[in-house]
């Protein structure tokens, strides 16, 4: 059973006689523009009171042009009632997938800050297309509560979790893992089955990315996981992992695979280029269904501009092509908040037809708002299309995007957006759209929540979301509230 007492104050009391435990010895051109590291932030929040990743607020600033709206046709998503899996507060960042064999069946997790005022990653299981749901914190020794990996460590917290489905019924979560009083932490990945119940245990809890002394200047961050899916017999099975490594004050996108259904894993492979070390941030993978992996992350550049970079792989992430430009520079989400946000791509491959779509939220004049921005290649990431603007009206800040795609090549997006808040950036809802037509055109957007999320004054309110479909449905995932007070929730939306 888990220990209800704050694992703060246990650990104080009990660290010098555990320290040698927790420590065992062991086709857009790019731009020429100045890199910008000073704004690049780790994005784990390892305690309620922590500093660390709080970037400073900007300036709203205006960069030059427009973006053309996508055609808006069709009918809306049907929106049923609104669910909420999990029973404690305060949580934030949430991720969700959905079974490739049985789509009644999704795996979602949230950073949960209700033990002891740092986090640990819930997850929960619905095996009814999301109407019910069962909820469990990842696995931790049993004495006191210390959060434990396969390899012998002991953590405090864990942070930014994702999770991917394969074909045999595995279920993979990806977390960072955290020592929170000094710099010791690691990449791990959880392995359950489906069949199973999805229990995740400590003895299943595997490294893939390991820096335990307190002293470390090495930090793994923001890791995003996918599976291949496919139906290529070389690469059907493969597990993959891409996040940034820091290094000192610089920083890098790296990638990991696994041949043995998340087991071991692979040397970390640089993806990103020496030349951007320093000002890279926020990468998503996704699997294709001939086995091409892609690797999706965002450059900083001085003055607030971004660009995304993609690298592609055709051998089942042996080796990448060198990672190229597949966005114009553009400006990131600069409007005015308490809460930390943005730009970061969300990725997906159609696994229909291969198609690699991706969204990000930008914010092109300062008297326009944030918005979700479209693109795809339908070459296989040869050349992307120019970005489309997929909110249907210029009211408010939109951001914060996810998307996928479902097996009949249905493209679903979610998003956070500020339209009905009054002009505050506290009160957001969820909306969400679909293309039927590979991106040429979107269906009216839908207003997911409600009512109005009130985020209050809260600092954090995560750094991404999620959304997962099949078989004619999507499952948008999202927060209830600020970071004080939010809860995970989720809705089934219907394709009419």
């Amino acid at each position: 059973m888990r220990l209800k007492m704050n694992r703060l104050l246990l650990f104080l009391v009990l660290a010098p006689l555990f320290a040698p435990v927790v420590h065992p010895v062991r086709s857009h051109a790019q731009h020429v523009l100045p890199y910008d590291g000073a704004t690049i932030f780790k994005t784990h929040i390892p305690h309620l009171s922590s500093q660390i990743g709080k970037s400073p607020e900007p300036s709203p600033q205006a960069i030059s042009g427009s973006v053309p709206t996508t055609p808006f046709r069709g009918t809306a998503y049907v929106v049923t009632a609104t669910v909420t899996p999990t029973t404690s507060i305060p949580q934030a960042e949430q991720h969700i997938a959905v079974g490739p064999n049985n789509p009644s069946t999704l795996v979602a997790a949230v950073s949960d800050f209700a033990l002891g005022g740092y986090n640990t990653t819930k997850y929960v299981v619905s095996v009814d297309n999301g109407t019910s749901w069962i909820e469990r914190y990842v696995p931790s020794e049993p004495f006191f509560g210390f959060l434990a990996t396969s390899d012998g460590f002991f953590w405090l917290a864990n942070s930014d979790p994702t999770v991917a489905i394969d074909k045999l019924g595995n279920v993979y979560l990806a977390n960072l893992y955290l020592d929170v009083f000094d710099n010791g932490n690691g990449l791990y990945v959880s392995v359950a089955s489906l069949s199973s119940g999805v229990n995740f245990a400590v003895e299943t809890t595997y490294p893939v990315a390991t820096n335990p002394s307190g002293a470390t200047n090495v930090q793994e961050d923001k890791p995003w996981i996918a599976v291949d899916n496919s139906i290529n017999p070389g690469t059907v099975g493969n597990v993959y992992l891409c996040w940034t490594r820091f290094v000192g004050n610089s920083d890098s996108i790296v990638f990991s695979r696994s041949l043995d259904h998340g087991v071991r894993w692979t040397v970390p492979l640089r993806i990103s280029p020496v030349a951007q070390d320093g000002a890279v941030q926020g990468c998503q993978v996704g699997a294709g269904p001939t086995g091409e992996v892609y690797v999706a992350y965002e450059v900083f550049f001085v003055g607030g501009k971004r660009q995304h970079f993609l690298a592609k792989s055709v051998d089942g992430g042996l080796t990448f092509t060198s990672a190229s430009a597949v966005t114009p520079v553009f400006k990131e989400a600069t409007f005015k908040s308490t809460y930390r946000k943005n730009s970061f791509a969300s990725l997906t491959v159609s696994p229909s037809n291969g198609h690699v779509y991706m969204v990000y939220a930008a914010q092109p004049t300062s008297t326009v708002g944030a918005e979700v921005m479209f693109i795809a290649s339908r070459d296989g990431g040869l050349s992307f299309s120019s970005p489309t603007v997929i909110n249907d009206v210029s009211r408010g800040q939109q951001f914060f995007p996810a998307i996928t795609t479902d097996t009949d090549g249905v493209i679903h997006v979610s998003w956070f957006d500020t339209r009905n808040g009054s002009g505050s950036t506290a009160l957001y809802d969820i909306y969400a759209t679909y293309s039927k037509d590979y991106g040429a055109t979107f269906a009216p957007n839908a207003r997911v929540t409600s009512s109005l999320i009130n985020a209050g004054a809260a600092s954090f309110i995560g750094d991404y979301a999620g959304i997962a479909a099949a078989a004619g449905f999507a499952h948008p995932v999202w927060t209830s509230g600020g970071f004080n007070n939010g809860s995970l929730q989720t809705e089934i939306l219907v394709l009419p």
